[in-house]
C-alpha cells in the first residue's frame, strides 16, 4: 500500500466498518478495504478446500469441484490443478473479461460495463436461464489485479458496495423483466505450477462463487446446477485459451 494510501487511511479511520459512522452519516468502505477483505476471503476457501465434500473429479483427479452451504447459500470452488498455459496467457481473458466471458459461458448474454470507480469497475451481466426460470440480471464490482505475485494474476467479483451502482444503472424496467441475483464472491485465481528447477511449466486456475441467484432456488437444484457451472467456468476458460497463441 503507497503512502498517499496510508495517509488517506489514517486520516478517515471513524469511517472504517462496514456499519461505520462519520460526521454523523453512514460511510461505505472503500474499494481497496474491499478488496482486502474479498482476498482474505478467497485465500481461506482454498486453505480449506479439502474440508470440503468433493461433487465433481475430472482427468484423474487434476480438476476438482466442491462445494458447501453457508444457510441457503452454496459455496462453490473448482480448480484445475496444471493446465500447460503460462500465467500470462491468461491475461488476455482477464484483461478483456466483459467481451471474452459470455464467447465460453452459454448462460451468459452480456456483461456491460457502467463505470471505473478507485481501483474497481462497475459491471452488469444479464444471464440466462432455462424455461420456466427468469432471466438473471446481477450489478457488481469487478477488481482485477494483475501480478497479485509474480506471474500470479486475480480477478475478482462482488455486489459488496453496490448500491449507487444498482441507484443508476438498474432500470424499472429490468428490475420487472429480471430476477436481481446476488455476488458475494466470484473470483478467477491464476498461480504459476513450477518443476523441480524452479522454471514454469503451466498453471493452476482456482475458481470460487457464492453468491444467490434469486427467487428461493431449492437446494437441491443448486446442487445439481452450482458444481456444473463451476466445472463449465474452468473449461471454459481452458476452451478460450486453446486459440490463443502459448508464450
Amino acid at each position: 500500500m503507497n503512502i498517499i494510501a496510508v495517509v488517506f487511511l489514517f486520516t478517515t479511520s471513524c469511517c472504517f466498518a462496514t456499519a461505520s459512522r462519520c460526521h454523523g452519516k453512514d460511510v461505505p468502505p472503500s474499494g481497496e478495504r474491499i478488496w482486502s477483505d474479498l482476498e482474505g476471503e478467497l485465500v481461506q476457501l482454498f486453505q480449506e478446500r479439502d474440508s470440503l465434500p468433493l461433487s465433481i473429479s475430472r482427468q484423474n483427479g487434476n480438476i476438482e469441484v466442491r462445494t458447501k452451504f453457508k444457510g441457503d447459500t452454496m459455496v462453490t470452488i473448482a480448480e484445475a490443478k496444471m493446465v500447460k498455459h503460462h500465467p500470462d496467457d491468461f491475461r488476455e481473458f482477464l484483461e478483456n473479461f466483459n467481451e471474452a466471458f459470455p464467447k465460453v459461458n452459454p448462460m451468459v448474454r452480456n456483461v456491460l460495463h457502467l463505470r471505473f470507480s478507485d481501483t474497481r469497475e462497475g459491471v452488469k451481466s444479464i444471464l440466462k436461464f432455462p424455461y420456466p426460470l427468469r432471466d438473471r440480471v446481477m450489478v457488481h464490482w469487478k477488481y482485477l489485479k494483475m501480478h497479485r505475485g509474480k506471474d500470479e494474476h486475480l480477478l475478482i467479483f462482488s455486489e459488496q458496495g453496490n448500491d449507487d451502482l444498482l441507484k443508476t444503472y438498474l432500470s424499472t424496467n429490468e428490475r420487472k423483466k429480471f430476477v436481481l441475483g446476488r455476488t458475494f464472491l466470484c473470483a478467477y485465481w491464476i498461480q504459476p505450477v513450477r518443476d523441480s528447477d524452479n522454471r514454469i511449466i503451466g498453471s493452476s486456475i482456482k475458481y470460487a462463487f457464492s453468491g444467490d441467484i434469486g427467487e428461493s432456488i431449492p437446494q437441491w437444484l443448486q446442487n445439481s446446477i452450482g458444481p456444473k457451472t463451476a466445472l463449465d467456468s474452468i473449461n471454459g476458460l481452458v476452451n478460450y485459451l486453446a486459440g490463443l497463441p502459448r508464450r
